[in-house]
């Protein structure tokens, strides 16, 4: 067959193929389903239906721009190091419509409110930080007399999660606090030169700071006075000057089950905020009653390392107790890492 017959009988053949309208998007699906299949299987425990488009819309910014690998936390990893016994916990609950725990007594006379109170807790031999909102009085409503209370507390060491502790020394109280624009002079007494162990006296001191941010706002500097004077090393930590917060991933919990907090009474359809700095912004959430494991899904957070990202998720649940665990898979092993875990009751 020479050339001219090959090419005519290549043009009768095309003349009878009918071309659908919609061919090329048919042919872009069949590519796109075979790439996917071949693709490697990333995150396959994340929530269907409309988590996965908030999670999918959400990856496009974090691949936009690749986390950086996580800096190792700085401290003691791996140290055996404890803190100071906690007081007994609060047994909390939480009227309707309200956002957090009420367990604390109300003290007799003047208005309360809810005041943020930092406290440490152990990952790994790591200590960091993590909050709770805590009824406290607010005195004469002034940012001083706020954080005079969120402080006062904080050295009480009754956080009503049983993981948190104050690294504080018992004894230790406010003698007066000063607030002057952006700097708050903090003045204690009873404070003991020993007690604190060495890992965990730095996040000593970002427990007071962070508190004292917290209430305030922003990051104001902190002076710290004893007994009246400066101070300039407490506990083998240069406390002179102003204190400022240190970055959260070096201070705070790497994943934070911020709420429902422990022990709080929740309606059966209630928002659990989760907030963190962790490999490729996805935080497990699994929901347990006694060894039963009810509900678990993925949640990706709105930011990566070395950002804080957070994310709510809307959970409906039959009345009862649950436990909740935030928490890293480990990417190595699927091991359960920078755990974070609350039980509340659903009424």
């Amino acid at each position: 067959m020479n050339e001219d017959l090959l090419r005519r009988a290549l043009e009768a053949e095309a003349a009878r193929v009918e071309v659908q309208r919609d061919a090329l998007a048919t042919i872009r699906a069949r590519i796109e389903e075979r790439r996917t299949r071949w693709l490697p299987r990333r995150g396959t425990w994340f929530a269907i239906g409309a988590t996965v488009a908030t999670a999918a819309a959400a990856a496009v910014a974090v691949a936009t721009c690749a986390p950086p690998p996580r800096a190792t936390a700085p401290g003691n990893a791996g140290a055996t190091v404890s803190l100071p016994s906690a007081a007994p916990t609060r047994s909390t609950s939480t009227p309707a419509g309200t956002a957090t725990p009420s367990g604390t007594p109300v003290p007799p006379g003047g208005a309360t409110g809810s005041l943020p109170v930092y406290y440490l807790a152990d990952d790994a031999g790591t200590f960091r930080l993590y909050r709770e909102f805590h009824p406290l009085p607010l005195g004469d409503g002034s940012p001083a007399a706020k954080t005079r209370s969120a402080l006062t507390e904080m050295f009480a060491g009754a956080a009503y999660d049983p993981d948190y502790r104050s690294a504080w020394p018992t004894g230790a109280r406010v003698r007066g606090v000063t607030v002057n624009g952006a700097e708050v002079t903090v003045d204690l007494t009873g404070v003991s030169p020993t007690g604190v162990p060495a890992g965990a006296a730095p996040q000593a001191v970002q427990q007071l700071v962070w508190t004292v941010g917290a209430v305030v706002g922003g990051d104001p500097g902190v002076r710290l006075l004893l007994d009246g004077a400066p101070v300039g090393t407490l506990w083998g930590v240069d406390v002179s000057g102003v204190l400022h917060r240190r970055s959260h991933l070096d201070a705070a919990g790497l994943v934070w089950l911020i709420s429902p907090q422990e022990g709080q009474t929740v309606g059966r359809t209630f928002d659990v905020h989760i907030a963190g700095v962790v490999f490729e912004a996805t935080v497990h959430l699994r929901v347990r009653q006694g060894d039963r494991t009810v509900h678990e899904e993925g949640v990706l957070l709105n930011a990566g390392p070395p950002s804080l990202g957070d994310a709510h998720v809307s959970l409906t649940l039959p009345p009862g107790t649950y436990t909740l665990e935030a928490y890293e898979p480990s990417a190595k092993d699927g091991s359960i890492q920078h755990l974070d875990d609350h039980t509340i009751t659903v009424r």
